[in-house]
Protein backbone atom coordinates (compact mmCIF):
# COMPACT_ATOMS: atom_id res chain seq x y z
CA UNK A 1 0.00 0.00 0.00
CA UNK A 2 1.64 3.64 -1.47
CA UNK A 3 1.28 6.91 0.29
CA UNK A 4 -2.37 8.64 -0.13
CA UNK A 5 -3.99 5.36 -1.50
CA UNK A 6 -6.72 4.45 -0.57
CA UNK A 7 -8.08 1.07 -1.04
CA UNK A 8 -11.64 -0.90 -0.84
CA UNK A 9 -12.27 -4.38 1.40
CA UNK A 10 -15.60 -5.79 -0.20
CA UNK A 11 -17.77 -7.56 2.81
CA UNK A 12 -16.25 -11.18 3.10
CA UNK A 13 -13.30 -10.68 1.42
CA UNK A 14 -10.60 -12.60 3.55
CA UNK A 15 -7.38 -9.64 3.88
CA UNK A 16 -4.47 -9.16 6.16
CA UNK A 17 -2.54 -5.77 5.85
CA UNK A 18 0.64 -5.40 7.67
CA UNK A 19 2.39 -2.51 8.16
CA UNK A 20 5.75 -2.14 6.49
CA UNK A 21 8.63 -2.57 9.27
CA UNK A 22 11.28 0.51 8.13
CA UNK A 23 14.41 0.61 10.41
CA UNK A 24 14.78 4.28 10.86
CA UNK A 25 11.25 5.33 10.84
CA UNK A 26 9.26 5.88 14.06
CA UNK A 27 6.03 4.99 15.25
CA UNK A 28 4.45 8.30 14.70
CA UNK A 29 5.22 7.52 10.45
CA UNK A 30 3.43 4.29 10.78
CA UNK A 31 -0.46 5.50 10.19
CA UNK A 32 -3.40 5.20 8.69
CA UNK A 33 -6.97 5.28 8.94
CA UNK A 34 -9.63 2.51 7.85
CA UNK A 35 -13.64 3.50 7.81
CA UNK A 36 -15.70 0.40 8.50
CA UNK A 37 -19.30 0.56 7.73
CA UNK A 38 -21.98 -1.33 8.49
CA UNK A 39 -23.15 -4.72 6.95
CA UNK A 40 -27.01 -3.94 7.67
CA UNK A 41 -26.91 -0.75 7.23
CA UNK A 42 -25.53 -1.82 3.76
CA UNK A 43 -28.55 -4.48 3.30
CA UNK A 44 -30.94 -1.40 4.47
CA UNK A 45 -30.11 0.60 1.30
CA UNK A 46 -29.96 -1.95 -0.57
CA UNK A 47 -31.46 -5.78 0.21
CA UNK A 48 -29.45 -7.45 -3.19
CA UNK A 49 -25.98 -6.20 -1.06
CA UNK A 50 -25.03 -9.90 -0.90
CA UNK A 51 -24.64 -9.93 -4.99
CA UNK A 52 -23.21 -6.86 -5.58
CA UNK A 53 -19.26 -5.90 -4.86
CA UNK A 54 -17.08 -2.55 -5.45
CA UNK A 55 -14.32 -2.14 -7.74
CA UNK A 56 -12.10 0.50 -7.71
CA UNK A 57 -11.11 0.38 -11.71
CA UNK A 58 -11.83 3.51 -13.97
CA UNK A 59 -13.43 6.59 -13.40
CA UNK A 60 -10.07 8.39 -12.03
CA UNK A 61 -12.04 11.49 -10.94
CA UNK A 62 -14.53 10.01 -9.14
CA UNK A 63 -12.22 7.62 -7.48
CA UNK A 64 -10.49 11.02 -6.63
CA UNK A 65 -13.64 12.43 -5.09
CA UNK A 66 -13.98 9.46 -3.04
CA UNK A 67 -10.70 9.83 -1.73
CA UNK A 68 -11.30 13.43 -1.00
CA UNK A 69 -15.18 12.24 1.11
CA UNK A 70 -12.72 9.79 2.82
CA UNK A 71 -10.07 12.58 4.09
CA UNK A 72 -12.79 14.65 4.99
CA UNK A 73 -14.34 12.47 7.28
CA UNK A 74 -10.80 11.72 8.79
CA UNK A 75 -10.94 15.47 9.20
CA UNK A 76 -13.62 15.82 11.03
CA UNK A 77 -12.99 12.79 13.68
CA UNK A 78 -9.51 14.00 14.54
CA UNK A 79 -10.54 17.45 15.19
CA UNK A 80 -12.54 18.06 18.58
CA UNK A 81 -15.87 16.86 18.43
CA UNK A 82 -18.76 18.90 18.11
CA UNK A 83 -22.28 18.46 19.46
CA UNK A 84 -24.04 17.59 15.88
CA UNK A 85 -20.93 16.79 14.09
CA UNK A 86 -22.18 13.35 13.49
CA UNK A 87 -24.74 14.78 11.07
CA UNK A 88 -22.01 16.50 8.67
CA UNK A 89 -20.06 12.80 9.25
CA UNK A 90 -23.76 10.95 8.34
CA UNK A 91 -24.19 13.43 5.33
CA UNK A 92 -20.60 12.09 3.74
CA UNK A 93 -21.21 8.41 4.60
CA UNK A 94 -24.42 9.04 2.53
CA UNK A 95 -22.05 10.80 -0.40
CA UNK A 96 -19.54 7.70 -0.24
CA UNK A 97 -21.74 5.49 -0.85
CA UNK A 98 -23.85 7.46 -3.55
CA UNK A 99 -20.49 7.04 -5.52
CA UNK A 100 -19.74 3.50 -4.59
CA UNK A 101 -22.97 1.78 -5.71
CA UNK A 102 -23.25 4.30 -8.93
CA UNK A 103 -19.46 4.24 -10.32
CA UNK A 104 -18.13 1.12 -8.61
CA UNK A 105 -21.02 -0.87 -8.30
CA UNK A 106 -20.83 -4.79 -9.96
CA UNK A 107 -23.07 -7.89 -10.23
CA UNK A 108 -21.01 -10.61 -8.77
CA UNK A 109 -21.78 -14.21 -10.84
CA UNK A 110 -22.41 -17.47 -9.44
CA UNK A 111 -18.66 -18.43 -9.45
CA UNK A 112 -17.73 -15.75 -7.17
CA UNK A 113 -20.47 -15.80 -4.61
CA UNK A 114 -19.63 -19.75 -4.00
CA UNK A 115 -16.24 -18.52 -4.01
CA UNK A 116 -17.34 -16.30 -1.19
CA UNK A 117 -18.89 -19.14 1.03
CA UNK A 118 -15.60 -20.92 1.14
CA UNK A 119 -13.84 -17.66 2.09
CA UNK A 120 -15.98 -16.97 5.16
CA UNK A 121 -14.93 -20.31 5.87
CA UNK A 122 -11.40 -19.21 5.63
CA UNK A 123 -11.55 -16.00 7.38
CA UNK A 124 -13.17 -17.95 10.37
CA UNK A 125 -9.99 -19.60 10.72
CA UNK A 126 -7.73 -16.51 10.33
CA UNK A 127 -9.88 -15.05 13.40
CA UNK A 128 -9.37 -18.44 15.06
CA UNK A 129 -5.64 -17.83 14.77
CA UNK A 130 -6.24 -13.90 15.84
CA UNK A 131 -7.97 -14.97 18.68
CA UNK A 132 -5.82 -18.10 20.07
CA UNK A 133 -1.97 -16.63 18.39
CA UNK A 134 -0.81 -16.87 22.06
CA UNK A 135 -1.67 -20.45 22.58
CA UNK A 136 0.55 -23.31 21.00
CA UNK A 137 -2.05 -23.55 18.28
CA UNK A 138 -1.58 -26.07 15.74
CA UNK A 139 -2.80 -27.04 11.75
CA UNK A 140 -4.40 -30.47 13.38
CA UNK A 141 -6.02 -28.10 16.25
CA UNK A 142 -7.65 -25.57 14.05
CA UNK A 143 -8.91 -28.77 11.28
CA UNK A 144 -10.50 -30.56 14.21
CA UNK A 145 -11.69 -27.11 15.87
CA UNK A 146 -13.69 -26.81 12.03
CA UNK A 147 -14.30 -30.45 11.14
CA UNK A 148 -12.15 -30.34 8.52
CA UNK A 149 -9.23 -32.67 7.49
CA UNK A 150 -5.70 -31.40 7.95
CA UNK A 151 -4.90 -31.70 4.17
CA UNK A 152 -8.10 -30.06 3.23
CA UNK A 153 -7.25 -26.88 5.27
CA UNK A 154 -3.76 -26.63 4.45
CA UNK A 155 -4.29 -26.78 0.76
CA UNK A 156 -7.51 -24.55 1.07
CA UNK A 157 -5.90 -22.09 3.49
CA UNK A 158 -3.03 -21.87 0.70
CA UNK A 159 -5.00 -21.08 -2.39
CA UNK A 160 -6.84 -18.32 -0.26
CA UNK A 161 -4.38 -16.30 1.00
CA UNK A 162 -1.01 -17.29 -0.69
CA UNK A 163 -0.08 -18.32 2.37
CA UNK A 164 0.77 -21.58 4.53
CA UNK A 165 -1.18 -21.59 7.81
CA UNK A 166 2.31 -22.15 9.53
CA UNK A 167 3.19 -18.73 7.93
CA UNK A 168 0.30 -17.27 8.58
CA UNK A 169 0.07 -18.02 12.18
CA UNK A 170 3.64 -16.30 12.56
CA UNK A 171 2.77 -13.69 10.77
CA UNK A 172 0.28 -12.67 13.46
CA UNK A 173 2.85 -13.48 16.52
CA UNK A 174 5.43 -11.22 14.61
CA UNK A 175 3.16 -8.84 14.21
CA UNK A 176 2.10 -8.79 17.85
CA UNK A 177 5.73 -9.01 19.27
CA UNK A 178 7.24 -6.16 17.18
CA UNK A 179 4.31 -4.19 19.01
CA UNK A 180 5.57 -4.87 22.35
CA UNK A 181 9.03 -4.41 21.31
CA UNK A 182 8.70 -0.83 20.50
CA UNK A 183 6.23 0.17 22.99
CA UNK A 184 7.51 -1.35 26.06
CA UNK A 185 10.22 -2.46 28.14
CA UNK A 186 9.26 -6.41 27.92
CA UNK A 187 12.23 -8.79 28.52
CA UNK A 188 12.56 -11.18 25.21
CA UNK A 189 11.58 -13.50 27.12
CA UNK A 190 8.52 -11.94 28.12
CA UNK A 191 7.58 -10.99 24.34
CA UNK A 192 7.91 -14.42 23.04
CA UNK A 193 6.02 -16.07 25.09
CA UNK A 194 3.34 -13.22 25.28
CA UNK A 195 3.16 -13.54 21.37
CA UNK A 196 3.08 -16.93 21.31
CA UNK A 197 6.42 -18.10 20.38
CA UNK A 198 7.59 -21.80 22.17
CA UNK A 199 10.72 -20.56 23.28
CA UNK A 200 13.21 -17.39 22.63
CA UNK A 201 15.07 -19.38 20.43
CA UNK A 202 12.34 -19.71 17.71
CA UNK A 203 10.98 -16.31 18.03
CA UNK A 204 14.79 -14.88 17.54
CA UNK A 205 14.67 -17.30 14.40
CA UNK A 206 11.31 -15.90 13.31
CA UNK A 207 11.95 -12.41 13.71
CA UNK A 208 15.26 -12.34 12.04
CA UNK A 209 14.25 -14.33 8.84
CA UNK A 210 11.17 -11.62 8.58
CA UNK A 211 13.17 -8.39 9.57
CA UNK A 212 16.73 -9.14 8.61
CA UNK A 213 18.08 -8.78 12.19
CA UNK A 214 17.69 -10.31 15.62
CA UNK A 215 14.30 -8.39 18.15
CA UNK A 216 17.69 -7.60 20.12
CA UNK A 217 19.72 -5.62 17.24
CA UNK A 218 15.98 -4.19 16.25
CA UNK A 219 14.63 -3.20 20.20
CA UNK A 220 18.62 -1.18 20.31
CA UNK A 221 17.74 0.75 17.30
CA UNK A 222 14.57 1.83 18.61
CA UNK A 223 14.62 2.63 21.81
CA UNK A 224 12.52 4.75 23.39
CA UNK A 225 11.13 3.54 26.38
CA UNK A 226 8.04 2.70 27.80
CA UNK A 227 5.03 4.13 26.27
CA UNK A 228 0.79 3.48 25.28
CA UNK A 229 1.84 0.45 22.83
CA UNK A 230 -1.74 1.12 21.12
CA UNK A 231 -1.46 3.58 19.26
CA UNK A 232 -4.39 3.23 17.62
CA UNK A 233 -7.91 5.21 18.49
CA UNK A 234 -11.37 4.12 17.69
CA UNK A 235 -14.73 6.10 17.92
CA UNK A 236 -18.01 5.08 16.67
CA UNK A 237 -20.82 7.13 14.60
CA UNK A 238 -23.93 5.42 13.52
CA UNK A 239 -23.57 2.36 11.17
CA UNK A 240 -19.47 3.40 10.59
CA UNK A 241 -16.56 2.61 12.66
CA UNK A 242 -13.73 4.87 12.21
CA UNK A 243 -10.15 3.97 13.27
CA UNK A 244 -7.28 5.84 13.05
CA UNK A 245 -3.52 5.10 13.86
CA UNK A 246 -2.43 9.02 14.07
CA UNK A 247 -4.41 9.60 17.03
CA UNK A 248 -2.76 8.88 20.25
CA UNK A 249 -5.47 8.80 22.72
CA UNK A 250 -8.88 6.53 22.76
CA UNK A 251 -12.29 8.09 22.41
Amino acid sequence: MQSEEIILINSGDIHALWPERKIGRTQDELFGASIFISYEFLKEICPQFDEVCFVLEGNEEKKEELKHVFDEMIGIYRKEQEEFIYLKMMGLLYRMLYLLFTYFKQVKNQAIIKSQKYMERIQKVMNYVEEHYQEPVTLCQVAAHFNLSMEYLARDFKKHTGSTFREYLDKVRLNHAFELLYGTDYSMLEVAMMSGFADVRSFIKSFKKEHGMTPYQFKKRNKTGTSDRNGESFADYPHIILQDAQKKKDI
